[in-house]
């Protein structure tokens, strides 16, 4: 038997209405609509959890290809920002050593020096390797901070600039059309799903 507020159009069949003997009126959601609620939550939760781990690989790709220029532009800027005096270093001299890739290998760090305020400082990159003594004499860009010339830093060229940037361009839009792909595909599936369902229900 229907209630005086069912008959009204008060109630649903996705909730409850319920009466107590002070004729106040309590709504509760029928136990279908809590269980469609349940199960599209546990499927939201699904869907991003394989949008997460299938992302996972275009995300890796990307860093892997891209690593290297994210590295290079992030810390350009930040010593550029932290860099006030731009110099000319010049390459004076090597100093031999065994590559890291190859015991047999051997590989020329180059030193070089530089002036300011009239005081000469030499510095020897970590990360530059040479084949050879063929660059002795060659000169390069020096950025260092007027507080402390001891920590001088060489910034990349300005192709090396570009293809940094283009490489960095080129792995956003590759993993945005790779992440967009994977979406498409788990809302097609869950749609499928829940077509599958609904036939056999």
């Amino acid at each position: 038997m229907k209630s005086k507020y069912e008959s009204d159009g008060i109630g649903s069949e996705n909730y409850d209405i319920i009466e107590d003997q002070s004729d106040k009126i309590y709504v509760k959601e029928a136990p279908a609509m809590q269980k469609i609620k349940a199960e599209t939550r546990f499927t939201l939760l699904l869907m991003i959890a394989q949008i997460v781990s299938i992302s996972f690989v275009p995300i890796l790709a990307v860093l892997l290809i891209c690593g290297e220029s994210f590295k290079t532009m992030h810390e350009y800027y930040v010593m550029k920002k932290k860099c006030d005096v731009a110099l000319r270093g010049t390459i004076v001299e090597f100093t031999e050593s065994v590559s890291d890739f190859d015991e047999h290998e051997t590989v020329y760090r180059p030193v070089l020096m530089y002036e300011y305020h009239g005081q000469e400082y030499r510095y020897q990159p970590d990360d530059m390797n040479m084949e050879d003594e063929s660059a002795l004499g060659r000169k390069y860009t020096i950025m260092i901070n007027s507080d402390d010339p001891y920590s001088p830093y060489i910034p990349p060229s300005k192709s090396d600039i570009r293809y940094s940037k283009s490489f960095i361009k080129a792995g956003v839009i590759i993993y945005l059309i790779i992440g967009t792909g994977v979406v498409l595909l788990i809302i097609r599936s869950v749609r499928r799903k829940k077509c599958l369902k609904q036939d056999n229900a």
